[in-house]
């Protein structure tokens, strides 16, 4: 964890170069530049191609229909390679290009050398990342439309506790911010879901062979793995732990709620749990639950242009543009005025009833997220999902 702060910190400081950006206010009619600041290359690309293909929908859409508040958006796109450095490199040059908003990478580690730079240039950035640390304490140009890591950690200490499983280990990359957040929370809480940690293994984001830490996870007897990781890892790792046969069951986290997870981890992957949310599991949404047409009005056109049902990171990303583009007709188009539309967000979504404020940059309800397992190479709900998906409450607005 030191080494990773560390990085982080090198990074920051190496880029904090310059003041804020200049600001105006669009003229009538004018374009709007918005940036997507994301992973198509590297580790991340899984998660980075959602957010590109997501950002493209929402941007194609308002666009048809006249653009923001009349204003036709420009989504100028920077691909970060899935590594922290570049990242700095890519989010100057949205600046230089004159964004007034930019949706964030997806790995949190990026995010998290993003937040001082953010708070100098005072450009909103909108994160895809899920580390608690990216909006705890609140940077006022940074905001997160993800589960923040300790909501996943509960949802799958609520599953793990519902299977009546009281042996946990754990398997988590420690070059990863969002790994090593939802590791600590979890460890933190275990003893209040009446779990106890028999074995806790790490590795770092580039290993391919997994075959110590599953030796000692064996040997540890426990009743399930769960695994903090996002990226190439977790495929790896799945079909790693399904050809040791070791009868265990493997859970996990929602960076995973992907296709382009599950298809390549074929056929070991069967049968894992996976944390997903309210937006991912919309298939399974009954027609009473007050945020299934917000789901399908996103996901049907979706599904008709990519062949599959919008992953987790479309979902976070469609919301980052959502969020973007209501603070814009709301507040305006200059980024401090879309700085303070963003702190008073109030909406419906797919992904459940968002409010941020000055003091709350983050908003999925915790009745959001919720559990799957992998079944013919689609996530179905958990017994204890599907209640909570016919339930009335599901997607409300909460205060984690």
């Amino acid at each position: 964890m030191r080494k990773l702060t560390l990085l982080i910190t090198a990074i920051a400081t190496a880029a904090c170069a310059g003041g804020a950006a200049p600001q105006s206010q669009a003229s009538p009619g004018a374009p709007i530049k918005i940036g997507l600041l994301t992973s198509l290359t590297g580790n991340y690309a899984p998660l980075g191609t959602n957010d590109k293909l997501a950002a493209q929908q929402m941007v194609d859409a308002v666009n048809a229909k006249g653009g923001v508040a009349g204003h036709h958006i420009d989504l100028i796109i920077e691909d970060d390679q899935s590594n922290p450095t570049q990242t700095i490199i890519s989010y100057n040059k949205l600046i230089d290009e004159g964004v007034v908003a930019i949706e964030g990478p997806p790995q949190s580690t990026a995010e998290l050398a993003l937040k001082p730079i953010v708070g100098q240039k005072k450009i909103p950035d909108v994160s895809v990342g899920a580390s608690d640390d990216q909006v705890i304490p609140v940077e006022p140009y940074m905001f997160q439309t993800t589960p923040l890591a300790s909501q996943v950690s509960k949802a799958c200490l609520k599953q793990i506790q519902a299977l009546k499983f009281t042996k946990l280990a754990m398997l988590t990359d420690t070059k990863n911010a969002y790994a090593i957040k939802g590791h600590d929370v979890t460890k933190n809480l275990v003893s209040q879901f009446g779990i106890t940690i028999v074995d806790d293994e790490s590795f770092e984001t580039t290993q391919t062979n997994f075959a110590t830490q599953i030796a000692k996870i064996v040997a540890a007897k426990p009743d399930i793995l769960l695994v903090w990781a996002t990226g190439a890892p977790p495929v790896i790792i799945t079909k790693q732990w399904g050809g040791a046969k070791t009868g265990i069951p493997l859970m996990m986290t929602a960076a995973e709620a992907s296709p382009l997870y599950v298809n390549p981890a074929e056929p070991e992957v069967e049968g894992v749990y996976v944390q997903a949310t309210l937006g991912v599991l919309g298939q399974n949404v009954p027609s009473s639950n007050k945020f299934k047409k917000l789901i399908d009005d996103f996901a049907q056109p979706f599904q008709t242009a990519n062949g599959t049902w919008p992953p987790q990171f479309a979902w976070d990303s469609m919301l980052a543009m959502t969020f973007i583009f209501d603070a814009i007709k709301r507040k305006g188009t200059n980024p401090d005025q879309i700085q303070a539309g963003l702190e008073s967000i109030n909406l419906d979504t797919p992904q459940g009833h968002y409010t941020y404020g000055k003091d709350k940059h983050y908003g999925m309800p915790d009745s959001s997220n919720l559990m799957a397992t992998v079944q013919s190479k689609g996530f179905v709900p958990t017994p204890e999902t599907q209640a909570v998906l016919a339930s009335a409450g599901t997607g409300a607005s909460t205060q984690s």
